[in-house]
């Protein structure tokens, strides 16, 4: 029976933000991460200009669902060293690392964005480590990182700005981030801001994810090394059943990376998106998250 899921208020992604990180010495090196929740447990694995509090954000309606969300910061992002792992497949290992001093055999895991290629590599490096997979508007195209909308929020007083204007001037803010993240048409993008703005909860997601970006020069290596890296996980020998979530219009991150992984992942199932990459959590959110849950939960 589908499980019709509670969506996060502006009080929950508040409480992310209030949850103090750990750092831990793992065969890798150091890895901060944040734990929060309780029940089945989900490694939740942040994109590009984020941290720790940017995959408690993003998997923030897992655990309002009955999940326990476990969210590392990536190598060069906050807490954890670019030493730890600058390639992906480094990055890979050392969320393996992470599991083993956390005593935890195998786990789902949901990533998004530019955390992608690090969560390919966990699960095609260690498939006995890794029970489901989810990927949201996720890089796996082997070559560099497309330089998405992210690199324009990589300094406080834009990101700043952004979170004031879309408090004080929601439907124009909205309207510029659906063109930057790649909704087409103005009469389309117009609409969809219209609709964005009048819901509160919806803004409040966006908040929170730009929230999530602040202190961008402590993110900064990790965004820059995200750029340079280069995807290369042999996604073909990922043996765990696996979700590519992707947005149709999506200018950050185009469609052909979930093409891609859907070709090549033998258990794959691909779950198109109408929108843009900001899709999920505000056009998309009465129905995305609600699949993805009922996914990880059904299967």
């Amino acid at each position: 029976m589908a499980v019709v899921p509670r969506s996060p208020s502006s009080a929950d992604f508040r409480e992310c933000f209030a949850e103090v990180p750990r750092t831990v010495l793992t065969s890798s090196g150091p890895v901060e991460y944040a734990d929060r929740g309780l029940g089945d447990a989900i490694l939740s694995v942040h994109g590009t200009l984020g941290g720790w509090d940017q995959g408690l954000v993003a998997a923030e309606f897992l655990r309002l669902n009955g999940c326990r969300i476990i969210a590392p910061s990536r190598p060069g992002y906050l807490g954890t060293p670019l030493s730890t792992g600058p390639t992906f497949a480094e990055q890979g290992d050392a969320m393996a690392a992470l599991l083993d001093v956390l005593e935890i055999g195998s786990i789902m895991v949901f990533a998004v964005s530019g955390g992608g290629p690090a969560a390919y590599e966990l699960a095609s490096r260690y498939p006995d480590r890794v029970s489901k997979l989810v990927q949201v508007d996720a890089v796996c195209i082997p070559g560099p990182i497309p330089r998405a909308a992210s690199q324009l929020f990589a300094r406080d007083t834009l990101i700043r700005a952004e979170m004031w204007m879309l408090k004080h001037a929601p439907k124009s803010t909205l309207t510029a981030l659906l063109r930057i993240a790649g909704t087409d048409g103005k009469h389309v993008v117009a609409e969809r801001a219209s609709t964005l703005a009048a819901s509160p909860g919806r803004t409040a997601a966006l908040e929170a994810s730009l929230r999530s970006s602040l202190g961008a020069a402590r993110r900064r290596a990790g965004m820059k090394n995200d750029y340079a890296a280069l995807p290369s996980a042999q996604v073909n020998r990922i043996t765990c059943p696996t979700l590519i979530v992707h947005a149709r219009s999506d200018k950050a991150v185009p469609a052909a990376s979930a093409e891609y992984a859907h070709a090549n992942i033998p258990r794959s199932e691909l779950y198109w998106i109408d929108g843009s990459h900001l899709s999920f959590g505000l056009e998309a959110a009465d129905t995305a998250p609600a699949y993805v849950l009922n996914w990880l939960k059904g299967q």
